[in-house]
């Protein structure tokens, strides 16, 4: 045998390998071992100390709840109360909460495994899960004990028993579905509409009335069960959490820039004076003026200007969908004398990020304009895309920016490897046929990438310009 020729079978056996342990039921536990692994590393690297660009309030809200101390609920409840449970186990201290977060990885990563495998293939979410695995924003949230890993994990299982239930009809899923949808807007309260909007879409799609009022129910008595622990902290209503009003009014104040209109981002900017004034103004007051203090400045600040409202919720769509800058963080921690490797790291970092999040979007536009390649799987992609733009829209209305995406990025994933999965079996004009044979369908998909590379760039020359990349993002208490 020539060379070439055993050089060929060699790469073909490899090919047979590796194909044969994507389509295993066992690798998906190889896989979220890895994953657990990889982010076992840094925690170990950054333990109990805070960082930056991470959020310490939900910890201390949860030991509030274990003391039971009166308190008027500014953040949301639902990843409070998962902390306070690992607490009480486990003990205080930041780096009991980090440890749990990683349970909500593995969670996540077998929910995407179940979803993928449902509407493609075992090949595909084995696939997928590894990709997430190594995913750089995937491992920097999975030692945080922030909202992202709870939501995107919910997020993803509201999609699974929606298709599920779409499709069998089986009434012992919804009130699980009810839960999540109940958890989820505990977790994250922009999402409360998905727990009206998921049943009457289960009783349009089933026409079974039962099946939409249990999911329906389940989540109305999770959440009604918090407001009522919250009048009990606080002595009056809130809507699940403080910080609502006070987001979208500060969002949409005068002062406010067009674009980047998030604090705590990546990109920073400087308050003007009339603008920490009014905060400062609404902070002094009661809790019951404060609300209508907000509600007052937000109509005054949309009524006075509603085309600068509209700019804004475009500007902020825009940012939604770019990608979160690196600091290298904790990794940094070992570098403290070596300044400009911060950059450098935090810059590499970025880059394998970019690798990661272009593709799956990129995928999964196509995907969604070709479409009619993939009519069997309709129910599951009208579910997927509207549960994905539901959860998505209230960020277009206050705050944004890329690191609020990270529980609809998975969704969008789960259609870029449908495509990629029919690609590899199918040939690749029958699967773009729809675009190919379409001129207009080919036109608005090519703008479509080019609307979407055109935020990239624009991304790009904002964060190259200011200091962000720059930041080591390491600070220890």
């Amino acid at each position: 045998m020539t060379e070439c020729g055993t050089t060929t079978a060699a790469g073909a056996s490899r090919t047979s390998v590796l194909l044969h342990l994507l389509d295993s039921g066992n690798t998906i536990y190889l896989i979220v071992a890895l994953g657990l692994a990889v982010r076992i590393i840094p925690l170990a690297m950054v333990g109990g100390s805070f960082l930056a660009h991470e959020n310490p309030s939900y910890d201390r809200m949860a030991l509030e709840l274990i003391r039971h101390a009166k308190f008027s609920p500014y953040w949301p409840p639902g990843l409070p109360y998962y902390l306070a449970f690992f607490h009480e186990i486990f003990g205080n201290g930041m780096l009991v909460a980090r440890s749990s977060i990683l349970l909500l990885y593995a969670g996540f990563s077998f929910a995407l495994y179940a979803l993928i495998k449902e509407l493609s293939s075992r090949q595909s979410a084995n696939l997928a899960a590894l990709t997430f695995a190594v995913y750089p924003s995937y491992i920097r949230y999975a030692f945080n004990p922030s909202t992202e890993y709870p939501a995107g994990l919910c997020l993803i299982l509201i999609v699974y028993f929606t298709v599920l239930i779409v499709r069998t009809h089986r009434y012992g899923l919804a009130p699980v579905l009810g839960l999540l949808l109940g958890a989820l807007a505990l977790v994250r309260p922009s999402s409360l509409a998905l727990a009206a909007i998921v049943p009457a879409y289960l009783l349009f799609r089933t026409r079974l009335a039962r099946i939409a009022f249990a999911s329906a129910l389940m989540a109305a008595l999770l959440i009604s069960a918090w407001l009522w622990k919250a009048y009990d902290l606080s002595g009056r209503f809130i809507l699940i959490n403080d910080s609502n009003e006070e987001n979208f009014a500060f969002a949409n104040h005068p002062d406010t820039p067009l674009f980047f209109t998030s604090r705590g981002g990546p990109v920073n900017f400087d308050h003007p004076a009339r603008f920490l004034q009014l905060e400062e103004q609404i902070d002094a007051n009661s809790s019951r003026l404060q609300q209508r203090l907000l509600l007052e400045t937000t109509l005054h600040s949309i009524l006075s200007r509603p085309d600068l409202f509209l700019l804004r919720c475009f500007n902020r769509f825009r940012v939604y969908f770019t990608f979160p800058v690196h600091h290298a963080e904790p990794l940094t921690r070992h570098l403290a004398a070596a300044g400009q490797i911060h950059a450098w790291l935090g810059g590499g970092i970025t880059l394998i990020e970019v690798s990661f999040f272009w593709p799956i979007m990129v995928f999964a536009i196509v995907f969604c304009f070709n479409l009619p390649s993939f009519r069997t799987q309709f129910d599951a992609v009208s579910a997927i895309l509207g549960i994905a733009a539901i959860y998505a829209a209230p960020c277009w209305l206050t705050w944004s920016q890329p690191r609020y995406s990270f529980p609809v990025i998975p969704l969008f994933a789960v259609l870029a490897f449908m495509l990629l999965d029919t690609l590899l079996k199918r040939p690749w004009r029958q699967v773009l046929a729809p675009v190919l044979r379409s001129n207009a369908r080919r036109r608005a998909m090519l703008l479509t990438l080019a609307f979407f590379f055109w935020i990239q760039m624009e991304w790009i020359v904002m964060i190259v310009s200011s200091d962000a990349w720059r930041q080591t993002g390491v600070q220890f208490s």
